[in-house]
């Protein structure tokens, strides 16, 4: 395993972010998360502190060389604030197990939170016109 994807997304800051999309590229073998502003942590406390200098709107958390994807309760779209995101190693080696919760909101304000599990080889970020960061 080249870089840890745990001490990556500590990178990353999650906090009254939303997701606006959820792309599926079966041939790639990639699902992207599109969110509408993504920070990066770069103080030695780990706290976000306002940084805004790599700021990046609507970009994307992908993950790649992906070999399970699901979403619970069935039938509700993620639409709304990212509320955890986690990481753990999965049995096979080089895969990793990452566990989001994202809420779904409907017209009426009313909001249930949508389990995703995604078990992957890597995580990194992407701009809106495809530049990867990791």
């Amino acid at each position: 395993m080249k870089n840890n994807p745990s001490d990556f997304l500590k990178t990353v800051y999650f906090g009254d972010r939303a997701c606006k999309a959820v792309c599926i590229n079966t041939w790639d073998s990639k699902i992207k998360i599109q969110i509408d502003l993504i920070s990066r942590i770069r103080s030695e406390s780990g706290n976000w502190d306002f940084y805004k200098d790599e700021d990046i709107e609507n970009g994307f958390l992908v993950f790649a060389k992906v070999k399970y994807f699901s979403m619970k309760p069935e039938g509700l779209l993620p639409n709304d604030l990212i509320n955890s995101v986690s990481v753990e190693v999965d049995d096979q080696e080089g895969f990793w197990i990452f566990k989001l919760g994202i809420d779904s909101a409907d017209e009426n304000g009313c909001s249930e939170e949508v389990q995703v599990r995604i078990v992957a080889e890597s995580v990194s970020i992407e701009t809106n016109d495809g530049l990867a960061i990791t």
